[in-house]
């Protein structure tokens, strides 16, 4: 007679073990992680943050103190600014809805590009180069491209859309009014749905080309060339949109914008 070994399970009750592996003692991989290569996150993480965002707080507060901040005046029938333009942030979205339709512009591309930002992660699905910053050597002479690829093209689009739609007796190309003249309903079609939507697609079909031949860029890197050109375009659209727009959102140098308030002559 055999006696069990272990507790056993109270009367009613059934006991089921399961055996999940066995594994053999030299495939364990063991860390040897000295104290000395651990960082804590106390005090050494939040001391260094502690610092850097007091240099952040003194620097702001030192640019507050030496310029002011360019405030207008309370609002006022007699001195209406023009034009009346949107936040900083929110200017990159004004001046596309002078190149294009509105709702294209403040609808349709912006639901398109959060669209594709959250679609990255099921596209580009390697972990190689997970958490470093341009992934590789390559990656970051991408990125440069990229940034200047998209920079140079969307302040020469922005001066060429001003010279087309600018009329002939301005001294420009008067492409609405020939638009108009020579092409039934081109008015609107052509400027503000079918050239926007082919230089967009186009010039980022364009760029993913160019970076796999001259990086042969894979997933990742032309993922990256995509991400860097959007934003030099917006800044590109936020800065042109803040220092190069002045009355009636025409278009100047940023040290010629005139006024952008004009005040009512006090009557007799």
């Amino acid at each position: 007679m055999t006696t069990p070994r272990g507790p056993q399970p109270f009367a009613g009750q059934e006991k089921r073990l399961r055996l999940l592996a066995f594994v053999r003692q030299d495939s364990i991989v063991r860390v040897d992680k000295r104290v000395e290569d651990t960082a804590m996150v106390w005090p050494h993480l939040l001391v260094i943050e502690f610092i850097a965002s007091m240099l952040w707080s003194i620097g702001l507060f030192v640019i507050a103190a030496a310029f002011n901040a360019p405030l207008q005046d309370h609002a006022t029938p007699d001195c209406t600014p023009n034009p009346s333009k949107a936040p900083w942030y929110l200017l990159n979205l004004q001046e596309l809805l002078l190149h294009m339709d509105k709702g294209l512009a403040g609808v349709i591309v912006p639901t398109v590009w959060l669209t594709f930002m959250a679609v990255i992660p099921y596209i580009d699905t390697s972990r190689e180069g997970v958490g470093i910053w341009f992934t590789s050597a390559n990656g970051k002479r991408i990125t440069i491209f990229a940034a200047v690829y998209a920079t140079v093209l969307t302040f020469s689009l922005i001066l060429l859309d001003a010279f087309l739609k600018r009329p002939e007796d301005q001294g420009g190309f008067g492409y609405i009014e020939k638009a108009t003249r020579y092409l039934p309903g081109g008015k609107q079609l052509f400027p503000n749905y079918i050239i926007p939507i082919v230089l967009m697609i186009g010039l980022s079909v364009l760029l993913v080309l160019i970076v796999k031949r001259l990086y042969a860029a894979n997933t990742r890197e032309w993922m990256i060339a995509i991400y860097t050109g959007f934003v030099a375009v917006y800044l590109v659209l936020t800065v042109v949109g803040t220092s190069m727009r002045g009355p009636g959102m025409d278009l100047f140098a940023p040290w010629a914008v005139p006024a952008t308030h004009q005040c009512l002559e006090p009557k007799a």
